[in-house]
């Protein structure tokens, strides 16, 4: 599998997945005009890299970073979708751990990650910063 790199606009996040290291992160404002448009190459490659990891004999430990300012509803559709599919790993017995890491000034932020982990069944480490 192939590194995927979108870098962070005004409007857009940005999105390194990295197959060989197995750390996945997400950061910035995520307001695309399109998210179905914007997300689904991003989804379709975390899929593929779920069936990868569950077709192995030894798990490796996956590490996500959640670093969003902002998001807007329709982008939260897709995120709750991603955390899908990291939460069938980690119930595959996959060592995953998923850091959502929000400005200490914004507790709303912290709520959200809070929120979409337990609608995903997967525990998430709320990590401030600032």
């Amino acid at each position: 599998m192939e590194l995927l790199r979108i870098e962070s606009t005004k409007f857009t996040p940005g999105i390194l997945l990295d197959p060989h290291t197995h750390v996945l992160e997400f950061y910035g404002f995520s307001l695309p005009e399109n998210a179905i448009e914007f997300y689904d190459p991003v989804i379709h490659w975390i899929a593929n890299y779920k069936n990868k990891i569950l077709s192995m004999s030894a798990f490796p430990n996956i590490h996500v970073i959640f670093k969003f300012s902002y998001f807007n509803s329709s982008s939260l559709r897709k995120i709750i979708e991603i955390f899908g599919h990291f939460s069938e790993l980690y119930h595959k017995g996959v060592p995953i751990t998923i850091s959502w890491q929000y400005d200490s000034e914004d507790l709303s932020m912290a709520e959200s990650g809070k929120e979409i982990g337990e609608i995903a069944k997967i525990p998430v480490t709320l990590v401030a910063y600032n």
